[in-house]
């Protein structure tokens, strides 16, 4: 078997709470049934979910019991199938009959034949040493009411896919959990770390996790073998405010999604807001709370209360997002782009409209959005060229950036007023001879918008907006697309509207790529307090080799440090949340395999002492460029030198590699290959953990 699909087809209870029977089917990934399990490979949990009451949450409550930290019974557990009656069929059929009646568990809930129930199992094939590792296996939860019939009452607020999403594949305790149905069962409000008293609840051990820098007072539990697991340094890559990141209310595999703003209680939502003494008076307005009937009332959807501020506090109103509400009223558009012969100056046509007012365009020179013109408006047209991989050769703006039009006309910018919303602005720099193929247009900036009413410009108020990209053939050709390779779907996974540079670039790669080309380094930013801090080397900007050191710097233990804007040092040291073998996490499909060394350039690591020239620069090969970011061992390097990667390489005129060698990476890593990097990187394995 690749993977072992388990499947609970029945549970029945005896009358007044005897012991359980579950029958259970395994087939392997080819649908075929699994026999010769053994008892000692599986493991069962088995619990019972009871209503909130009084505003509280629902709540489930493991049967199974153990110790943790020398207490006794302080833990959810689970079962080992040796401890019942275990029964094989021979046919891939299997039956389990826990140990004791539900009623006999010392520190389990008190059975009721009519509320919801749920059974989940976990396989290990490495124990007993039925195996010498554990393959991939689903926990299979089954949700059953003991006197019969389908469970009216459900407690599904998140699922899977939703943790995946960022996660890949979520595999918890070795490896063995890997359902959010399945981890509910145990950790639930009656299953305590007997070592720092923490609970392990899963809505107060999610929410601490995620927040987890944000907390006053930290969280950490200490688990399996005595490891700490400190979460107080946790960054989370988007806004804390994006609940139905994980609460997807639009998901009918999750009914109780909403319970984020229609079930507001001390518990849940203390788990964020960890400074709030809701019983010594600690609640803003100096209030005390000992129960939570009264949570509701104003953070509730009907809520009238308002703040010192004049805000409601409903909860779905306090964790709005103003400046992404803001954003939904406008578009960047681009329209045409003409004049894009060699020698000619490029002429860009464009627009700014609100979508959520029938395209309704603004008036750049009148609209407050577009007339703060201390930089809190922004708005520019780039051209950039050419896509087959963009090197910007001759643009007049080093090393290798595109050309940047101002296209603000309320702060001085040339732009004509095409009189029907439309504007239009000129390039600076004519289309040069010395380049063919496609030029690429961009759109991309903030407008402002006042979102407390002051009158008065701030940072917080530069509203992103998707950068627009818009392709124009040189000199007649077809116009071809820069190659996509990242879908901006699976960045917003976790980023959510992925927007840098204060704003300016808005959730779009198409635009990201046209400055973060093969050839830009940060070398027009090294100097100040970023030189101080980092030195002379000049670091890569390129795309490929830049993303892919970010993710996998806390991996790799090598930082990715970089100069930025005005001479800031940034140095990023990412815990990836994902992953890093799953190139799908952010690849589209089949897009990570070994490109054509002919085709893609190399990236420049250090510009020389012309920036504007790739003559005397320094380059990885492409391929290496980016298996060289996560691959970083002495051994990987020697690999792929012996493969024709050069790590000290150089550029023509025109980008193309200079090389003593020929990267053959295809050869091995190539599509059906011996070393195929999706088999090896195993992408088909988390495709199946994510269903």
């Amino acid at each position: 078997a690749a993977h072992i699909e388990v499947e609970i087809t029945s549970v029945m209870v005896p009358a007044g709470g005897g012991a359980p029977t579950v029958e259970f089917a395994l087939a392997n990934d080819l649908g075929q049934g699994l026999s010769g399990l053994p008892a000692a490979a599986l493991s069962f949990a088995i619990s019972e979910l009871t209503p909130g009451a009084n505003g509280a949450s629902s709540e489930w409550q493991s049967y199974v019991t153990g110790s943790d930290g020398g207490i006794p019974d302080i833990q959810a557990s689970t079962e080992s199938a040796t401890s019942g009656t275990f029964v094989d069929n021979g046919d891939g059929t299997y039956r389990y009959t826990f140990s004791q009646a539900l009623t006999a568990y010392p520190a389990g809930p008190a059975f009721s034949e009519t509320k919801t129930h749920r059974v989940g199992v976990e396989i290990r094939t490495s124990s007993g040493g039925f195996l010498a590792e554990d393959l991939p296996a689903n926990n299979a939860p089954y949700d059953f009411v003991p006197a019969g019939g389908a469970p009216t009452f459900t407690r599904l607020i998140v699922d899977k896919p939703a943790c995946n999403a960022c996660h890949d594949r979520l595999a918890m305790h070795g490896g063995a959990r890997v359902d959010i149905k399945y981890c509910v069962e145990c950790h639930n409000p009656h299953s305590t770390d007997g070592d720092t008293g923490n609970t392990v609840d899963f809505k107060v051990l999610i929410h601490k996790i995620h927040r987890g820098e944000n907390l006053v007072n930290g969280y950490q539990i200490i688990g399996y073998g005595g490891t700490v697991h400190d979460f107080s340094d946790v960054v989370y890559p988007q806004d804390l405010r994006n609940c139905m990141t994980c609460h997807d209310e639009s998901n009918p595999e999750t009914p109780q999604a909403s319970n984020w703003r229609l079930v507001a209680n001390r518990v849940t939502c203390g788990a964020c807001h960890d400074d709030v003494d809701f019983a010594n008076g600690g609640h803003p307005g100096g209030f005390t709370f000992t129960d939570d009937t009264q949570c509701l009332d104003c953070h509730g959807p009907t809520g009238t209360v308002r703040n010192a501020e004049g805000e409601l506090v409903q909860t779905p109103i306090v964790h709005e997002i103003p400046a992404q509400i803001a954003g939904e009223h406008f578009s960047f558009n681009i329209l045409d782009v003409a004049g894009t012969g060699s020698g000619e100056l490029p002429v860009v046509t464009f627009s700014v409209t609100d979508p959520a007012n029938g395209d309704t365009p603004y008036d750049l020179s009148a609209d407050s959005a577009f007339t703060a013109c201390d930089g809190t408006s922004r708005l520019a047209v780039d051209i950039a060229w050419s896509t087959s991989d963009y090197t910007n050769r001759d643009s007049g703006n080093a090393p290798s950036q595109p050309v940047t039009v101002d296209a603000l006309p309320a702060c001085g910018a040339t732009v004509t007023d095409n009189l029907d919303g439309t504007y239009s602005v000129v390039s600076t720099v004519a289309v040069p001879a010395t380049v063919t193929g496609t030029l690429a247009a961009l759109l991309e900036g903030h407008p402002w918008v006042d979102l407390n009413g002051d009158g008065l410009t701030s940072f917080d108020e530069r509203i992103p907006v998707t950068s627009a990209v818009r392709y124009a053939g040189i000199d007649g050709a077809a116009a071809v697309p820069r190659r996509e390779v990242v879908d901006i779907e699976k960045c917003d996974d976790c980023h959510h509207k992925l927007s840098l540079h204060g704003n300016n670039r808005t959730d779009n790669p198409r635009v990201c790529v046209a400055c973060h080309n093969p050839n830009a380094t940060d070398v027009a930013q090294r100097g100040g307090q970023c030189l101080a801090d980092l030195g002379a080397d000049d670091t890569p900007i390129d795309f490929k080799r830049m993303v892919h050191l970010i993710h996998a710097s806390g991996t790799t233990g090598v930082p990715y440090a970089v100069c930025g804007f005005g001479n800031g040092t940034n140095v990023l040291d990412v815990a990836y949340p994902g992953q890093l073998n799953d190139c799908e996490g952010c690849h589209l499909p089949d897009t990570y395999y070994p490109v054509d060394p002919a085709v893609v350039h190399g990236t420049t690591v250090d510009a020389g002492a012309d920036p504007a020239s790739p003559l005397d620069d320094t380059v990885i090969s492409p391929n290496a460029a980016v298996c060289s970011s996560c691959h970083v061992s002495t051994l990987a390097n020697a690999h792929m030198r012996q493969n024709g990667a050069d790590f000290a390489a150089g550029k023509t005129a025109d980008s193309t590699l200079v090389s003593a060698g020929v990267e053959t990476c295809a050869l091995c890593h190539g599509p059906g290959r011996v070393a195929d990097v999706k088999v090896v990187h195993g992408v088909a394995t988390f495709q199946y953990n994510d269903q």
